[in-house]
């Protein structure tokens, strides 16, 4: 670029080069579709002021459209993803390639997936055109298949891509949201518990709540349904058939006859449910067993651990395990089994890493668990109460126990605060590594990083 062309731009903290005093960009949309929400919440994440004019020609089939200075953009897709990648480091086209792809999967799967067959059943609802009845059941199965994919994917992601939000996660929330308002109701929602807590990460967010404001979730029952009966009082013109109501009114009293029955089946279900609940000795059994799974898990760990630190010559290692769920005893059992001596003439080898230092991280609902580990012939190039203090202190957790080469700490979860076991982790795991690059106990990487970084399409200009 020239000095002329330089002049013309200004280069923010975000990272986005845009053009020195710039005008708003105005987009020509309806304000009130999910699919402006995820232009105006983009816009809003990476600084970017764009206008919604009211009268756009709604009517004309024209929009949305974004006018900028260089011209115009249109579809709400293209345009979303153009407003996402202006500032890199805001990340919300991913911080590399395969990101990036990832990103454009999820939102291709929004599109055919969700918007198809939720369109289908919430306008009806909401007036726009008359409802189809076969149409709108097949619509409910097809939601609850996408929402089922979107819930076993997020069992284990705080985000639908990466550690950070991104356009994957506010195409999803966007095309959710009248659903969740109108349709989607209590009994519909219940089995995706995964879905419910990362949609309500994604609604608390300033930059959605300045933009979709508070989302009331729909009751039971939905919002159909409920209304229709309040139009009986028309019928108060015909005293005859009000006689004649009143007159068969005696014959319902039979009904409460079936009241026991009711009340019988509701004493059966509670005595099932009582049934149902494990015995003490059933409990231990369940412990037991589950303590064998721990103990497996950190063996075929440990091997894996001895293998890898082998190869790449390492003497400390971070990893995470499933098993305990935030259960720190487990935690300490599972570190055992990784730390045990190996059997070389067993069929299936297990531990084999206790000449490895070591922080394992297990994420549970209500807290992320950790232990350290550093072997006794290492406590001298390495403090094991130093190292997970400091890893601690980064997502303000908590010692829970300290010890020479065993140390264990916690960091409770906190929905308000944003802190969720699964989204601390990896961020907690560049901490403990680091500190040990610090010390220099760990291989640093001499290439240039910037080498690997890669974007999007722009950084690989046509030959």
């Amino acid at each position: 670029l020239g000095s002329k062309t330089l002049a013309q731009f200004q280069f923010c903290p975000t990272g986005s080069c845009l053009p020195a005093n710039r005008m708003p960009m105005k987009l020509y949309a309806h304000p009130d579709n999910y699919k402006t929400y995820k232009a105006l919440i983009a816009a809003k994440y990476v600084g970017l002021e764009v206008d919604c004019p009211k009268n756009n020609g709604g009517a004309s089939g024209k929009i949305p459209v974004l006018e900028t200075d260089q011209g115009c953009i249109f579809s709400s897709t293209a345009i979303a993803r153009y407003i996402s990648r202006i500032s890199r480091p805001v990340g919300l086209y991913g911080q590399n390639l395969i990101e990036g792809g990832m990103i454009d999967s999820w939102i291709e799967f929004c599109t055919h997936e969700i918007e198809v067959p939720l369109c289908t059943w919430v306008l009806p609802v909401m007036g726009v055109y008359p409802e189809v009845p076969e149409a709108t059941a097949c619509a409910k199965e097809d939601v609850k298949k996408a929402l089922t994919v979107l819930d076993n994917h997020l069992l284990h992601n705080t985000f639908m891509v990466g550690n950070t939000m991104t356009l994957a996660d506010i195409s999803v929330c966007c095309a959710l949201v009248d659903g969740m308002r109108l349709v989607l109701d209590d009994a519909f929602r219940k089995p995706f518990g995964n879905l419910m807590r990362w949609f309500n990460l994604c609604a608390a967010q300033p930059e959605f709540k300045s933009i979709i404001g508070d989302v009331k979730l729909c009751g039971a029952g939905g919002k159909t349904g409920a209304a229709p009966k309040e139009a009986a009082p028309k019928k108060e013109s015909a005293p005859k058939k009000e006689t004649a109501k009143k007159e068969a009114a005696p014959k319902k009293d039979a009904a409460p006859k079936k009241e026991p029955k009711k009340e019988k089946e509701a004493k059966k279900d509670d005595k099932k449910e009582e049934a149902k609940e494990p015995t003490p000795e059933e409990l231990e059994k369940m412990k037991k067993d589950k303590l064998k799974k721990v103990i497996k898990e950190g063996g075929k760990r440990g091997v894996e651990i001895e293998g890898a630190a082998d190869m790449g010559g390492l003497q400390f290692f971070c990893t995470s395990v499933d098993l305990p769920e935030g259960d720190l005893d487990l935690l300490v059992k599972c570190m055992e089994a990784m730390n045990a001596k190996s059997d070389p003439t067993e069929e299936e080898r297990k531990g084999g890493s206790g000449h490895i230092g070591k922080i394992i991280f297990s994420c549970g609902t209500e807290q992320l668990a950790l232990a350290a580990y550093v072997p006794p012939e290492k406590t001298g190039e390495l403090s094991c109460k130093e190292w997970l203090q400091v890893v601690l202190d980064s997502q303000g957790g908590k010692m829970a126990s300290t010890g020479e080469n065993v140390c264990t700490g916690f960091v409770k979860a906190n929905a308000d605060k944003g802190i969720f076991p699964l989204k601390i982790r990896e961020p907690m795991i560049l901490e403990a590594n680091n500190f040990l690059r610090k010390k220099g106990l760990f291989p640093d990487n001499d290439d240039d990083d910037d080498d690997e970084c890669v974007f999007g399409d722009d950084d690989f200009p046509s030959m």
